[in-house]
């Protein structure tokens, strides 16, 4: 009885071995990998775990995919929201940029978790984001925190940090949109600086910032008029986004 379960545990390690050398399992680890990670690309809910798994993944490409899926899934535990956050400010650019991206869409999963002080997380990592010597993790901390002013969330700590990348070529336009949408008035001057330059996609992002950000002293009222009537389509984007901008302009101008 004994000589027969050896041998037949030797037959199995031979199949497996076999198997192995064959490559089979690798084929099926492959086709187990690429079935998770069309889950993780869609944004799938149920593909958090992978999600999780794959951030610490030996392929760049693949942790990229993975930080990226958990900001379209858009929901995340305190764990994985610590791990965005080291991918940030510890992994290469492209999976530090998805990262950054997804830090702006996701909610707090725990019913019982602090939501200011993950919101108040995420803000401080985005804020050291903005200061990557690469330029589309700063671009990309940028987006995150104009995302957070549109949901209404308080990322006014980092107004400071958007001001000073306004000139940041590639991100400051995106700083631009972050501080429109996130009410900061007081950076209407540094904005405006913006209107006169030779960049129409930096005018275009300070036209509609400004809209947003009224009322506003009368000089760089009078600026953000002659844009308007200068560039049609910068004035049909505020018409779009800034639909009360008329009779927000009509009102009383602050005075310096």
């Amino acid at each position: 009885m004994a000589t027969r379960y050896i041998i037949a545990l030797v037959v199995l390690l031979a199949v497996i071995v076999g198997l192995q050398m064959s490559g089979v399992f690798r084929f099926a680890g492959n086709i187990y990998r690429e079935w998770s990670l069309k889950n993780v690309e869609r944004g799938d809910v149920k593909a958090l775990k992978w999600s999780r798994e794959y951030l610490d993944s030996d392929e760049i490409q693949i942790r990229a995919a993975a930080a990226s899926s958990i900001g379209r899934i858009g929901q995340a535990d305190q764990a994985t929201l610590t791990d965005l956050i080291k991918k940030v400010e510890n992994d290469v650019a492209r999976v530090a940029s998805s990262a950054a991206w997804s830090l702006g869409h996701i909610e707090l999963m725990e019913p019982e978790g602090n939501r200011t002080a993950y919101q108040s997380e995420v803000v401080a990592a985005l804020i050291r984001g903005l200061s990557h010597q690469d330029k589309k993790v700063r671009r990309s901390a940028a987006y995150a925190l104009s995302n957070y002013g549109m949901r209404g969330i308080d990322a006014s700590p980092a107004i400071p940090a958007l001001v000073a990348k306004l000139k940041d070529k590639g991100v400051g336009y995106m700083a631009t949109r972050a501080l429109g949408e996130m009410g900061a008035r007081e950076s209407s001057a540094d904005i405006a600086v913006l209107l006169e330059g030779e960049n129409e996609t930096y005018q275009y992002e300070a036209g509609v910032a400004l809209a947003k950000l009224q009322p506003l002293p009368e000089e760089i009222q009078a600026q953000l008029d002659r844009l308007l009537k200068a560039h049609d389509d910068i004035r049909r984007a505020v018409e779009i986004e800034v639909p009360d901008y008329q009779t927000a302009g009509t009102k009383q101008p602050v005075k310096k």
